[in-house]
């Protein structure tokens, strides 16, 4: 996989790019994690198509948004049709994990003629607030960013305090932590910080209600598959059966792994997304 740099209106977006395919995938990956996500996937693979893996804004090695913004979910929307238009593409794979997947799902509904098919994995729908909430959800996040404002990024000693930490947090293997986490890192004098931005775990100060996030769904007319591990988030399985009637094409496929099991079932995962975009993605 060769690393590019594509220049936005916005941003300057890295990432890890793979195949010479005259069709195009564009692979968005999930909240505080980054390209490398799909590494397991593509490694020892020639795809058909030309993969551009991307680190989100804040991100992995893409730039941060600016000191006066934060980030908002539907931002990424902007920041995935900026990245499609510099690349001068007309149509697109879409493969989503996570929140990289709810990303891909409400770009698909709003880009339809963008889009050739939408791969899922762990993810759908989108995280909602009910509107008699919205208030509190607003609240919450200007008092967060007030006590988080001019926090400072935290310095380990060693990237294996980062790796630690981040097995608190996930079912990943020590081997794959190290991979997924070696494009967060950089080093400083003092020891190692994250490349993430600190905004990023600030609360959102907005989020669509249910009857917003399905009348998205319902203009989502690209075939869509999600694949889901058998050890996966509780939240995504409810999401998807409280949302799974209103897709106009959806197939679900079970594999053996947890949240993050395009890396722990890598050759699966990437059998099943191929032949998704093979059989239907001549649109």
């Amino acid at each position: 996989m060769q690393p590019f740099n594509i220049q936005t209106r916005n941003l300057n977006i890295h990432g890890l790019k793979i195949g010479s395919g005259e069709e195009v995938v564009v692979a968005l990956h999930g909240w505080l994690d980054n390209c490398n996500s799909f590494t397991p996937m593509l490694n020892g693979h020639t795809p058909e198509q030309t993969w551009y893996c991307i680190d989100f804004s804040g991100h992995g090695l893409t730039s941060w948004r600016s000191d006066d913004a934060h980030y908002y979910f539907v931002d990424y929307i902007d920041d995935v049709y900026q990245f499609i238009e510099a690349i001068g593409v007309n149509k697109v794979h879409l493969v989503g994990h996570s929140m990289g997947a709810m990303v891909a799902g409400l770009f698909a509904s709003c880009f339809s003629d963008r889009v050739r098919t939408v791969s899922f994995i762990e993810g759908i729908g989108c995280v909602t607030t009910p509107s008699e909430q919205v208030t509190e959800q607003l609240k919450n996040a200007v008092l967060n960013r007030t006590r988080t404002h001019n926090k400072k990024a935290r310095v380990y000693q060693s990237k294996a305090h980062i790796y630690e930490a981040r097995a608190k947090t996930t079912d990943l293997n020590n081997e794959l932590i190290s991979l997924l986490m070696q494009r967060n890192i950089k080093a400083l004098p003092s020891g190692f910080t994250l490349t993430t931005d600190p905004k990023l775990k600030n609360h959102s100060g907005f989020r669509f209600d249910e009857v917003q996030c399905i009348g998205a769904i319902k203009e989502l007319i690209a075939p869509c598959q999600l694949i889901l591990g058998n050890q996966g988030y509780p939240f995504v399985k409810q999401n998807l059966e409280k949302y799974i009637n209103y897709y106009n094409h959806l197939s679900v496929i079970n594999v053996e792994g947890g949240h993050h099991c395009h890396m722990q079932s890598s050759k699966e995962c990437y059998e099943h997304i191929q032949a998704f975009m093979v059989q239907s993605g001549a649109r």
